[in-house]
């Protein structure tokens, strides 16, 4: 595997809440989840690693944190690990914090926000909706029957109605700060998915690999030229590799797109882009 470092990105509006929050006396609060946030992303950086894979940057953000990296051919079984890894190193320290204080009981008074901090992470990231590392592995799951883009739809709506909510219960009875930040952070990634956080279109690739090893059907669509990378991608069915075949107006074949390639082209450009731009004009 080629060797990256990993980048660190610090949101600025990030910094500003953690000094108001120790500014205001949380110090420990704010610290605590911060502590625990951090190990949950590193351990999800440190497996995935470990398996192979590319990882390019770390962002702590108001709402939450994100890596981004290369997980093409991710196997099904890999995908659960990487998304299941972060939720159980929150709850392996919850567990050490606990056992600590049967050996210590002094340190109970410094370490109780702490052992929340992880039993919160680790139960809210587990929620069954997308985004999160619950949603995550059910899609893995899911993918291998349906279709990718309609489970990804599926999840982006259970995600919404979760975070509404979420962001209704954080007002009852009183203001959950906890609540409302990750009622934000969920419906902003749903609602404007970030393209390099997403794992959504991973999952029919690594059901391809697993099934081809007992023969893979071929299916050809026809486009025209003028298709978004987008639609292309609507048409992908995790039970079959899809090449298209792209022609003009006149129906005049001008070239042919593989899954494979329509993938990578809708990383490097968007989904908004039309397949003759993506594949054919930027390659002139």
């Amino acid at each position: 595997m080629k060797e990256h470092p990993l980048k660190l990105y610090v949101s600025p509006l990030l910094a500003l809440m953690l000094a108001v929050a120790i500014a205001l006396g949380y110090a420990a609060e704010a610290v605590s989840y911060f502590a625990a946030v951090c190990m949950h992303e590193l351990c999800h950086a440190a497996y995935a690693a470990r398996k192979g894979y590319t990882l390019n940057e770390f962002k702590l953000m108001p709402y939450g944190a994100c890596l981004t990296g290369e997980f093409e051919g991710a196997p099904p079984v890999d995908e659960i690990k990487i998304a299941l890894i972060g939720p159980a190193s929150n709850a392996a320290a919850a567990v050490a914090t606990v056992a600590l204080w049967w050996i210590a009981p002094e340190t109970y008074f410094y370490t109780e926000i702490f052992a929340s901090a992880n039993i919160f992470t680790a139960v809210i990231n587990m929620a069954p909706v997308f985004p999160l590392d619950g949603g995550r592995a059910i899609m893995a799951v899911l993918s291998r029957r349906c279709k990718r883009a309609k489970v990804y739809r599926i999840m982006r709506v259970c995600g919404l109605a979760f975070a509404v909510a979420l962001g209704a219960l954080a007002f009852v009875p009183g203001l959950n700060l906890s609540f409302l930040t990750l009622a934000v952070f969920i419906f902003f990634s749903t609602v404007f998915p970030d393209k390099k956080c997403r794992y959504e279109r991973l999952y029919s690739l690594a059901y391809r690999r697993e099934k081809i090893r007992s023969g893979l059907n071929v299916r050809e669509i026809m486009v025209f030229k003028d298709a978004t990378l987008g639609k292309l991608m609507s048409m992908l069915s995790g039970s079959s590799f899809t090449r298209f075949t792209v022609v003009d107006a006149d129906l005049n074949r001008i070239g042919t797109v593989s899954e494979t390639e329509l993938e990578l082209l809708a990383v490097k450009y968007g989904h908004n882009i039309s397949v003759y731009n993506a594949k054919f004009l930027k390659k002139s």
